[in-house]
């Protein structure tokens, strides 16, 4: 016996009601990013921008599997996007200086270097080579979690030896 709270919300369900929020909270989102950004200046421009982003998004979500590589490639930029903020907010919270200027600004070659390999890590992992014909390479989450266990010590013990090699040279 299905009620009528549930019969509401599947009818609501197979109305597309869903498809519209979507449209709406990644409307709002990027709406929101662009107006606290102020770019671009023109806020007629920023619509445009939030509009189209927004039935991108609808697309990926309801789109037969052909848009399966971009919805993959989305996803993966956001979150690989996120956590790379979420390293810069780090890196500045705690003060990562070399000499008087960030680290950023002594090292782009090697930051430079880093984005290019997550960039070419997201595009494998999207299903890119598919794209262009090649083979896809399978690497399952227990062999990706292994290798950023193995990435994060070596960036650890890197920075204990670097610690302590500074406070030696320091005394």
């Amino acid at each position: 016996m299905v009620t009528p709270i549930e019969a509401f919300i599947v009818s609501l369900r197979d109305a597309g009601v869903t498809l519209i929020l979507l449209w709406a909270l990644t409307l709002s989102i990027v709406w929101g990013l662009l107006h606290h950004a102020g770019i671009p200046k023109s806020i007629s421009a920023r619509g445009v921008i939030s509009i189209a982003a927004a039935f991108l998004v609808l697309l990926a979500a309801a789109a037969s599997p052909a848009v399966a590589f971009l919805q993959n490639l989305i996803v993966a930029t956001v979150l690989i996007a996120f956590g790379l903020i979420m390293a810069v907010l780090f890196l500045e919270l705690t003060g990562v200086k070399v000499g008087e200027g960030s680290v950023f600004k002594a090292h782009p070659k090697f930051f430079a270097s880093a984005l290019l390999i997550i960039i070419l890590a997201v595009f494998v992992g999207a299903g890119g080579l598919n794209i262009i014909g090649l083979p896809s390479i399978d690497i399952s989450t227990s062999v990706m979690a292994f290798i950023l266990f193995i990435a994060v010590m070596v960036a650890a013990i890197y920075v204990m030896i670097h610690e302590t090699s500074a406070g030696k040279e320091k005394k």
